[in-house]
């Protein structure tokens, strides 16, 4: 479908869900073939992790009107409309700043994140040393963050000195492909009765298909 300046809603409407599904069918894609494990039972969870990621702030710059410059108070605000309940603000926190900027910029996340370094971020909530485990199922909500009963060490990798934490994230891929996935597709639900998310999407195609 070519893309051209938009004369009616209904237009807007049906290019959008032929542009998403395209983004959807890569998403199921790259997550099947992420968690279909190799000859050794070893499995792809960070290009997996990174695959929602990505999705969900593709989403999120949709919903605000801009593909440049949005950030987490995007995200949170996608997420608060098309995720719902389980994806509290600190939860969406820990997925931003902990596993967006460190396995996009360093291919996986500090071995333990620090929330000090986020104090506006994290306001309120005190400092939190969070280590974290990806795995590719678990309970609901598929992002956890549990405290530990007392400061543990991290053991298992190379470390200078002793590490402390006192919170594990625990990531579960498939749960949160599959919300990303539905959020989606409520997002395409919104364009058809939600004028200013109609037009917000049209300033972002824009951006995606320059004339």
């Amino acid at each position: 479908m070519p893309v051209r300046p938009f004369s009616t809603d209904a237009e807007v409407v049906r290019f959008a869900k032929a542009f998403l599904r395209e983004h959807l069918e890569r998403h199921r894609k790259d997550i099947k073939i992420c968690l279909t494990h190799d000859e050794n039972k070893a499995h792809a969870y960070f290009p997996a992790l990174m695959s929602c990621i990505s999705f969900a702030d593709l989403l999120s710059g949709l919903y605000a009107g801009k593909l440049e410059g949005h950030a987490l108070k995007e995200l949170r605000n996608y997420t608060s409309k098309f995720l719902g309940a389980e994806y509290t603000a600190d939860r969406i926190d820990v997925l931003y700043e902990c596993f967006r900027h460190k396995v996009a910029h360093l291919a996986q996340p500090y071995a333990v994140f620090d929330t000090q370094s986020k104090s506006k971020t994290f306001g309120g909530q005190g400092r939190r040393l969070i280590t974290w485990t990806v795995r590719a199922s678990g309970p609901r909500p598929p992002i956890q963050i549990v405290a530990q009963s007392a400061p543990n060490q991290i053991v298992g990798a190379a470390t200078p000195w002793p590490v402390q934490y006192d919170h594990r994230a625990f990531v579960s891929v498939r749960s949160l492909a599959s919300d990303v996935e539905k959020s989606a597709q409520k997002y395409m639900r919104c364009l058809a009765t939600d004028a200013a998310a109609r037009e917000n999407f049209k300033k972002c195609m824009v951006t995606y298909f320059p004339q």
